[in-house]
């Protein structure tokens, strides 16, 4: 087991966004759709500090208000051309963590749980990179071409398919030399070399990028604030008793 150092998160929220206007600010089940992943983050007993990286005012003045950090980003790093590489090697370069851990504002499904698993699956691996991803061994194609399965045999139960791996990016965490050096010599590190797919849950993973996303996610936010213990409560239809 490695030592993880300064252990930083970052939560990346720019104030751009075309297809849903601000949509970090947005409401959603009764907060700001950013809050979660800050309380989530700020929750992780495993993190040291938590920053919004955001150039929006009112992101950096939310991201107070809740006892996290915010860190200003420079207005050229916040453009739609701008890429992640290139803000998350501004900011490891200013806060200088040894460990980053990237949790994603527009994932508000992702708990504190699975941060936590994270970054001790990262910290038990050999890894430059650990992104969160959803596995599935459904029958998978990709510009036409099978991906898991061969057309021209007879389709075999899914539970034999390999597992084909979706990243979602809920949760990612770089080892911050290792990204840096990556950066400055290729240019981009965000996929890292020596990467550990770490699955989470499918519905932590549900990414709000329209407002269909917002309505499904409200629905389930909702759902979770309504429950009131932890019994199992599952059950099955069974027919009525004959007389």
């Amino acid at each position: 087991m490695r030592e993880l150092g300064k252990v930083v998160a970052q939560i990346p929220a720019r104030a751009g966004s075309k297809r849903v206007k601000a949509k970090n600010l947005r409401l959603i089940a009764g907060m700001p759709l950013l809050s979660y992943s800050i309380l989530a983050a700020k929750n992780a007993v495993s993190i040291e500090s938590v920053y919004v990286n955001s150039d929006s005012t009112n992101m950096l003045e939310l991201a107070e208000s809740m006892g996290v950090h915010g860190f200003k980003r420079d207005p050229i790093l916040a453009s739609d051309t701008a890429t992640g590489d290139q803000f998350t090697a501004d900011f490891i370069e200013k806060i200088e963590p040894d460990t980053l851990v990237m949790i994603n504002p527009v994932c508000p499904l992702v708990s504190t749980e699975q941060i936590e698993a994270a970054i001790l699956a990262f910290r038990n691996s050999d890894c430059d990179t650990l992104i969160t991803c959803e596995s599935t061994q459904m029958q998978t194609f990709c510009g036409g071409v099978a991906v898991n399965i061969d057309p021209e045999e007879q389709l075999r139960p899914t539970q034999e398919n390999p597992k084909v791996k979706i990243l979602n990016w809920a949760v990612t965490i770089w080892d911050a030399k290792s990204f840096m050096q990556n950066y400055r010599e290729k240019g981009y590190a965000y996929i890292g070399k020596n990467r550990l797919l770490h699955d989470i849950a499918p519905i932590s993973g549900i990414k709000i990028s329209n407002a269909e996303d917002f309505k499904m996610c409200e629905m389930i936010l909702l759902g979770q604030q309504l429950r009131t213990n932890k019994v199992d409560s599952t059950a099955y239809w069974e027919p009525e008793s004959k007389l």
